[in-house]
């Protein structure tokens, strides 16, 4: 590779790095009063019913890629809530019940996308990235189960890491079985990002009404158009 080749292609990657993010944020839906904070949060499924999957798999693949999908955002989740927050459980349909004061957390993913591997893996940066996007309702079972009285919405994905070339690796088998660190993100990772943000706009909604303190308050990112604050 020539000097100006060389040039040019550091321009093009160090562009496509402040263009592209590895993160998840969260953007605004409905909020309605609800009356105390809960002792107990119950995570069901998210629904792929309507989702839009551009994944390489088809038929019983695919619906299998979709629950363990399903699975890993509801365990992260409830993990993530247990040891921030309140105790919280990863439940099927009819598995929530006991506590009155308790919280339902359910939504669908609107947009998986798995992006390329390779790319990440080779250039990383932003391309071939990933994304994962939500919808949240979440239920006050105490006060009225079937509206929810906070709904919103989170989106992102990866590929803002360096990848393999960018590393300067010279090693060719390298990068193709995975670089640096380009295939280590991916839709687990943004599965996992998603589970905290969620957990970070409950923290937000229990902040907000004195029910934590500043300590246990977890700032999540709000975006609105193409701004995060």
């Amino acid at each position: 590779m020539t000097s100006a080749m060389a040039k040019t292609a550091m321009g093009l990657l160090l562009t496509l790095a402040l263009v592209s993010c590895a993160s998840v944020s969260v953007e605004d839906g409905t909020e309605r009063v609800t009356q105390k904070m809960p002792e107990m949060i119950y995570v069901l499924d998210f629904s792929t019913a309507h989702s839009d999957f551009q994944v390489d798999r088809t038929g019983r693949e695919l619906a299998e890629f979709k629950k363990n999908l399903q699975l890993m955002l509801k365990t992260a989740m409830a993990a993530d809530l247990t040891d921030r927050l309140v105790p919280a459980a990863a439940v099927g349909k009819s598995k929530q019940s006991g506590l009155k004061n308790a919280w339902l957390v359910r939504g669908e993913f609107t947009t998986v996308e798995q992006g390329s591997r390779l790319l990440r893996s080779a250039v990383g940066f932003g391309v071939g990235g990933s994304k994962v996007e939500t919808r949240v309702e979440v239920y006050d079972l105490a006060q009225n189960p079937r509206t929810p009285f906070l709904t919103f919405s989170t989106t992102g994905g990866s590929g803002s890491e360096p990848g393999a070339i960018l590393a300067l690796s010279a090693d060719p088998l390298q990068i193709a079985i995975g670089g640096v660190t380009g295939a280590a993100h991916g839709l687990s990772e943004d599965t996992k990002r998603t589970a905290r943000e969620i957990t970070a706009e409950l923290s937000n909604y229990m902040y907000q009404r004195g029910w934590i303190s500043e300590d246990q308050w977890i700032k999540p990112k709000h975006r609105r158009g193409n701004d995060m604050w």
